[in-house]
Order: C-alpha cells, then structure tokens, then sequence
C-alpha cells in the first residue's frame, strides 16, 4: 500500500522537476495611442449638394401601338397666319318686281295700234327674275299696213306705238325727199327687242331698259330698191343719206326719251337705241 503512494508521488513529482526554473513574465501590453482631435469642421462650411433624383424614363409604347400625332407641330405660329378676313359683302338688295301695267293706259294703246294698221298678238306676262319683265307685253310684225319689223318686235305696247308713229310722220316722208331713188319703205330692221340684261350688255349695273320692254335698237331701213344702215352721220359730212341720218337722229328725240345714235358711245357704233323711259318733269337724253 505503502509503495503504490510513492510511486504515485514519484510521478506526480516529475513534470515539477522538468519545468524551468522561473515563469517568464508576459509581455507588456503597449500603451493606446492618445486619440488626435479632429479639426473642428468650420461653420462656413457648405453643405454637400443634394443628389440629384433622376428622371423617370417614359414608358416605352408597345410595339403594335402606333404614338399619336402630334397635331399641334402642324399649326402654324400665330405671327404667320395672315391677317383676318374682311367682312362679308352684304348681299345685293332685291330686284325690283315687273312694274304693272296701268289698264286704262295699255287699252288705250292697243286701240291706237289697231286704227294704225299695226298687226300686233297681245302675250302673256313676262317675269325673267332681276327685275327682268313686261306685265302686258305685245309682239309686232308690222308697224302699219305697208311697213313690216323683223324680226317680230317683243315690248311693252307703248314702244311699239311710238316707232309706229316715227315711221309714219318722218321716215317715210324723209326717206321720200332724202332718198328718193331707193322707192318706197318697206322694212324696219330692229337688232333688239326685249331682252333680260344689264346696261350695255355689262355684267354689273343697272338694269337695261331693254330688260323692261321700254327700248328697241333699230339696225337699218330696207327700201323696194335697196338698204340704208344707220351710220355715224358728222356735222361735216355733207351728202344725202348722212342729212337723212342726223334729221332721224333729231327726230326720234320727239317720239321717245333716250335716242343715242350711232357713234353716240362705244356700244352704239352700228345702231340706234330708242326707249320711252320716264324721267322726271319729261326730261329727255338724245344724243
């Protein structure tokens, strides 16, 4: 019992012997170094700038979806569009409707035509619209029994009454003394009648009297031996059939309100234009 002990305390012994001398002492631990101060951050300073947020990309459309057009690229700036536009024009005003015809006045004339031998067929209203017409129109193939008007003469009753009674009281008779070697009358060439249109066959103005029946244009004179046209007939021109002309000329004066006479104007050149238009206190334009 007594030699296991020993044994035990031998070997407990042994590590004891083989371990040096002294422990060596740890190792100083060195000192921290003292924390440096920071460089106060001075109040001047900036503060750093923001960061920008980026701008959210637009969707892209799909691909089978056409972008809508913009409309507005098109227009054009305010400063090139030229300036605005007049007014309209007010309309025309109305044309006057067809004048009526006094009764007792247009029985009267049929009358007269009736005792001159005027053969004459009464026909109905004319209303062409613009102020163009005749209440009680006539149309004539003779101005008595022995002088004829072609073609047919289309006017109101009194027009035709009053070259009846010119071809009765002087172009007979005149022709007679002026151009005696030509026989007798036998023809009024008229080249117009009534026909609806302005003044001088002008695309603006006032309406013709032609347009109202009131006027007919004589084109020349047919004899049983010849022709006489109306002619510009000068002061100067010294032979019969120009006398002849200027006594018509003078003599129409009598019988209707307006004469122009060839040469009168640039539409009167080759005829003569006689109406019976009223005019105030009988006032009468012969030229």
């Amino acid at each position: 019992m007594l030699t296991r002990l020993a044994l035990a305390a031998a070997l407990f012994a042994l590590p004891a012997l083989a371990a040096p001398d002294t422990i060596p002492a740890e190792p100083p631990v060195p000192l921290p170094k003292p924390v440096e101060e920071q460089a106060p951050v001075e109040a001047e300073q900036a503060a750093p700038a923001e960061v920008p947020v980026p701008v959210e990309k637009p969707e892209e459309a799909p691909a089978d979806v056409e972008p809508e057009a913009d409309n507005t690229a098109e227009e054009p700036p305010a400063e090139m569009q030229g300036p605005p536009k007049p007014p309209a024009p007010p309309p025309p005003p109305p044309a006057p409707p067809v004048e009526k015809e006094d009764e007792e006045a247009y029985r009267a004339c049929i009358g007269a035509l009736k005792t001159m031998g005027v053969t004459f067929k009464e026909l109905p209203r004319i209303d062409d619209g613009v102020g163009c017409g005749i209440d009680k129109p006539i149309a004539a193939t003779t101005l008595s029994s022995d002088v004829t008007v072609e073609p047919e003469l289309t006017a109101r009753c009194e027009t035709v009454l009053q070259l009846a009674r010119m071809t009765r009281d002087f172009v007979e008779p005149a022709a007679g003394l002026g151009l005696a070697g030509l026989g007798a009358l036998k023809t009024v060439r008229q080249a117009s009648g009534y026909v609806c249109r302005k003044r001088n066959s002008a695309e603006e103005g006032k309406i013709s009297e032609h347009a109202r029946g009131n006027a007919v244009d004589i084109a020349g004179l047919d004899f049983e031996k010849g022709s006489v046209a109306m002619v510009i007939a000068k002061p100067e021109d010294s032979d019969l059939a120009s006398a002849f002309q200027r006594a018509l000329n003078a003599f129409a004066c009598l019988y209707f309100s307006t004469v122009l006479s060839p040469g009168s104007d640039a539409t009167h050149q080759d005829h003569m234009h006689l109406d019976v238009m009223e005019r105030r206190g009988g006032y009468r334009y012969c030229r």
